[in-house]
């Protein structure tokens, strides 16, 4: 992304820079620990996930005509399929007919979908095809009898599902002030080199908050990416409820007298959109990451998808090496064995009752910004 796209948010941390402080808040924040392992909270969180958009795929996963894939959410399957005339659908994965799961395969391509109970067939579309014995169906209609549908709405490069829509609002609406940005990426055009999903052993709102402030960096990353950043230099913005953090690199200053049309960000400043409720979205010099986090079965437990997506499928033996070293280094260390280790340490310590309250440091103060959108929003 050329950096003259956030010139004046340029001009805010270079200031924060040269003054060797971030963003700060007036005073200490508290997060209550009881929020990390009570289920009632956990059962509204779920509440408000089903009423919002959530990416739930790539657009190139069902590129073509009769591609699918299936989504498995909070005990629920829904089956996503680009249709004949190239609209992606997405329905809920269970035959009409007796309730039974439709497609168990995760992703394919067909033409058409067949119950494995008693073979009632559906087209891409959702439309019921065929009944066995129709005879003994007197009456039945059809075209009454198709997959039940979900809101999906295609737009910028993703796939959002929104199970329980309360209102039709569209996702450049929900994006709010995000919609020109996403527009610019330009995350339609770019492949997926790597998608993995795991299970952690930690609420899902612990992990967002490693995007949320840079006070860690110098301790927990440094085995892999602290000497790239200043120590707790950040600079956040709200699009409510989304939020837009800049986490200057040690070469930041370089932008200060730059023709900003002829520089990449990222090679500079890492901006990271945490896309309400459960994605980051983090740029990095050549590459792009989105983190979605799903609450598990438990207060204490969630599910992390890490995708990186890149400007083209990689053609040459440099090219792959580049991307695995990314994906080794981000994946495999900051990530999984930093961010998302740490946040399991933490709901440990919450599990076992040693902490009453979580302490947020001034410059920390967009994890309560975070927490208090959350439960404004699940009480919604």
């Amino acid at each position: 992304m050329k950096a003259n796209f956030y010139a004046s948010q340029i001009e805010k941390v270079i200031a924060m820079i040269k003054a060797g402080k971030g963003d700060e808040a007036s005073d200490i924040g508290i997060l209550t620990a009881q929020d990390y392992v009570n289920k009632e909270r956990l059962l509204a969180e779920k509440a408000m996930f089903r009423k919002l958009p959530l990416i739930v795929a790539h657009s190139t996963e069902v590129s073509s005509a009769g591609d699918f894939i299936v989504r498995e959410l909070d005990g629920r399957s829904f089956l996503i399929v680009r249709g004949d005339d190239g609209v992606a659908r997405a329905f809920y994965n269970y035959c009409q007919h007796r309730g039974t799961k439709l497609v168990h395969e995760s992703e394919g391509c067909r033409k058409r979908f067949s119950c494995p109970y008693h073979a009632w067939t559906y087209g891409v579309r959702g439309n019921l095809l065929g009944v066995p014995r129709s005879d003994l169906f007197p009456g039945l209609n059809k075209s009454e009898k198709g997959l039940k549908p979900v809101t999906l709405e295609e737009s910028f490069g993703f796939l959002w599902l929104t199970q329980e829509p309360t209102k039709a609002a569209s996702v450049e609406s929900y994006l709010s002030g995000l919609s020109p940005e996403l527009t610019e990426l330009d995350l339609g055009s770019y492949q997926i080199y790597f998608d993995k999903t795991r299970t952690l052993k930690a609420n899902w709102k612990l992990p967002i908050f490693a995007f949320l402030e840079s006070y860690h960096i110098s301790t927990l990353h440094r085995n892999s990416i602290a000497d790239f950043f200043y120590e707790n230099i950040a600079y956040s913005e709200r699009f409510p409820p989304h939020i837009r953090s800049f986490v200057p690199r040690k070469n930041a200053l370089e932008l200060a007298d730059a023709d900003l049309s002829a520089r990449n960000i990222s090679e500079y400043i890492t901006p990271t959109n945490i896309v309400f409720p459960n994605v980051c979205m983090i740029a990095h010099p050549s590459s792009y990451t989105i983190i979605s986090m799903f609450p598990g079965q438990t207060p204490g437990t969630s599910i992390w998808r890490h995708m990186l997506l890149v400007p083209e499928i990689p053609k040459t033996d440099a090219e792959r090496a580049h991307f695995d070293k990314t994906v080794a280094v981000l994946d495999g260390i900051t990530y999984e064995k930093e961010d998302f280790w740490i946040s399991e340490q933490a709901q440990e310590g919450i599990n076992a009752g040693a902490i009453e309250e979580l302490v947020l440091a001034k410059n920390e103060y967009m994890l309560k910004v975070f927490a208090d959108t959350v439960a404004e929003w699940s009480q919604a």
